[in-house]
């Protein structure tokens, strides 16, 4: 089955568990069952936003060091009680940061703007501005939403909640998880690794699991390990699906002559909702149904067993506890490391993102993770999903990234095909040997071969855009960056800048395909610049400096050619370029 497909299934056959109420105090990190608005504001009175005197504002309208106001202190406000009346006019109260405002008095002067004794406040300039007094609602607003269902309460939202005068909440009721690890093959950790025979294998998914549903809100418990025997699995499935709303087991749900953890669970009544997924690593699976119970089974492969609980068993685990989203983001990263095999299923790759700024993102996958190495996990914080049917992708590719550690944010898994990075060729040769000649028939018969091309071209002598004093010459002598005159028929970009490097002219080239076309040339041609590392189409003598990289095809200099031997030559090269791209990064053609 799909993988998109499978996590629609379970996701549509997964409800929420019921309701209970807890205390605010015990509220953190449960699911909200209802959306909770504050009931009334916080703070619910006036208060005092300064420590100072709370008077009258006409007292104060004339003070000036000529005509000073002198102010009578008849009392104070105490925190934590009703204020009282208040002053009259010409008469001040002290109050500290927090205090209740008294029905009279509408201005807080801060200690440090009078001169106060025992009974009197000598104010002599002008107040005006803020007068220090919050208004109700000022750190919470009547109405406003506090917790949005199935989002987990956070110990900020908690205390909002309590502010507001809520004692209880209600919430979700923990999901009740049982962990069963299945083989003859386990033991449990030993005290001594280094004294145990070959045969036996330690237990450690188990471990894995138990964290991350922990780390989920679940209450969770490890039931141990049952061999491969049909009446020891009867028997424990039997005592866990009474206790559990979950129970997740590892192991034995391939097709192996051992493996009956699926065909225990259906003979106990269980109903199959998902069965194996076309997935590697992941793919052997197995979900069903016993009455409002769940049994989920995981591939005792390490990174298989991970694999498949972040992508199928995660969410279900979340849509039952209620959450709102189930579903992590998914993000195109560009490759910092090839996939050198084609797909023939869905492939979920362990990788390590990295944000660039920009809101992109990069991801190296990890050595190892290919043939099972857990260790080669431990810093995955990305699965990259390779779809079905896809080619060697080389570096510089950007494929569909399954952020680990980012929030969830959708309910369903939607996966965008990869994009494949364009194979980048230099053309090279001394001045004046044909390269732009090659390089334009070059380009006319792959396009005509239905391959998409970008050619780029150094000018290290300069070259004129447009002409002096046009309007593009004009913006880009104002100071803009980037400056694009768009026509009927073409749109040109103008850099106010000397980009030198070829792998950012190439940058740039992919860019603006994406932007202009919504898709990646499969090909980029540079002529000139020099390539130690990259393969080339060499045109006439080779050009001093550095030497290039592998020559995939060397042409005579164009004007030691006839018409008929130059159009045999452009052929010949364009024919070992699409040889190229059919190959992809894995097997490039030799060179002739």
């Amino acid at each position: 089955m799909e993988l998109a497909r499978a996590l629609d299934l379970l996701l549509a056959e997964a409800s929420s568990l019921p309701t209970e109420r807890v205390t605010v105090r015990n509220a953190c990190g449960r699911i909200a069952s209802d959306d909770i608005a504050a009931p009334a504001p916080v703070p619910h009175f006036r208060r005092a936003a300064m420590d100072g005197y709370v008077c009258h504002d006409d007292d104060l309208r004339h003070a000036s060091p000529e005509h000073p106001v002198l102010l009578r202190v008849t009392g104070a406000v105490t925190m934590g009680v009703p204020p009282g009346p208040g002053p009259g006019r010409g008469e001040a109260w002290t109050i500290t940061t927090g205090g209740p405002i008294p029905a009279h008095g509408d201005r807080v002067v801060p200690f440090e703007a009078v001169r106060a004794t025992t009974a009197m406040v000598r104010i002599d300039h002008p107040v005006t501005g803020h007068r220090n007094i919050a208004a109700p609602g000022e750190d919470i607003r009547a109405g406003a939403r506090l917790v949005i269902a199935g989002d987990v309460i956070t110990p900020g939202a908690a205390a909002a909640l309590a502010a507001s005068g809520l004692s209880e909440v209600g919430v979700r009721r923990r999901l009740k998880v049982g962990i069963v690890a299945t083989g003859t093959e386990l033991v449990e950790s030993p005290a001594d690794p280094r004294l145990l025979p070959p045969g036996p294998i330690v237990n450690s998914n188990s471990i894995a699991l138990h964290g991350m549903l922990t780390d989920l809100g679940c209450a969770v418990e490890y039931l141990g390990i049952v061999p491969d025997d049909r009446e020891a699995l009867r028997e424990s499935f039997a005592a866990a699906s009474s206790s559990y709303d979950l129970v997740i087991s590892t192991g034995g749900v391939s097709v192996g002559r051992h493996d009956a953890v699926h065909r225990t669970w259906l003979d106990a009544g269980a109903r199959r909702v998902v069965g194996r997924i076309d997935l590697k690593p992941g793919g052997p699976f197995f979900a069903a149904r016993l009455d409002d119970r769940w049994v989920i089974g995981l591939s005792g492969t390490p990174v298989a067993c991970l694999a498949a609980f972040h992508l199928l068993a995660r969410p279900v685990v979340l849509r039952l506890q209620g959450r709102r989203h189930t579903v992590r983001p998914l993000r195109m990263a560009t490759l910092a490391t090839p996939v050198v095999r084609a797909t023939d299923r869905q492939r979920a790759l362990w990788g390590k993102a990295y944000e660039t700024g920009g809101g992109e993102f990069e991801i190296a996958l990890l050595d190892g993770a290919n043939v099972g190495n857990y260790a080669s996990v431990l810093d995955a914080n990305a699965l990259a999903l390779i779809a079905p049917g896809t080619p060697p992708l080389p570096a510089a590719s950007r494929v569909p990234a399954l952020m680990l550690d980012r929030e969830e944010t959708s309910d369903r898994l939607v996966v965008p095909s990869p994009e494949r990075a364009p194979a980048i060729v230099g053309v090279v040769g001394e001045s004046g040997g044909g390269k732009t000649t090659v390089l334009s028939g070059v380009v006319r018969r792959l396009t005509a071969c239905g391959i998409k091309t970008a050619a780029v071209k150094h000018a290290p002598h300069g070259f004129v855009v447009d002409r002096p004093g046009s309007d593009s010459a004009r913006l880009t002598e104002a100071g803009a960056l980037v400056v694009a005159i768009a026509g009927p028929k073409e749109t040109t970009l103008r850099i106010a800048t000397a980009v030198e490097e070829p792998d950012r002219i190439a940058h740039l080239a992919v860019n603006v395909c994406r932007a202009a076309w919504g898709t990646l040339p499969d090909c980029i041609l540079l002529e000139g610049f020099q390539h130690q590392n990259r393969p080339v189409i060499q045109v006439g003598p080779q050009k001093p400096g550095i030497p290039p990289g592998e020559v995939w095809a060397s042409v005579p200099a164009v004007t030691e050619l006839d018409e008929r031997q130059l159009d045999a030559e452009v052929q010949r090269v364009a024919d070992i370029v699409k040889e190229h791209l059919e190959r992809g990064p894995a097997g490039a053609p030799e060179s002739r």
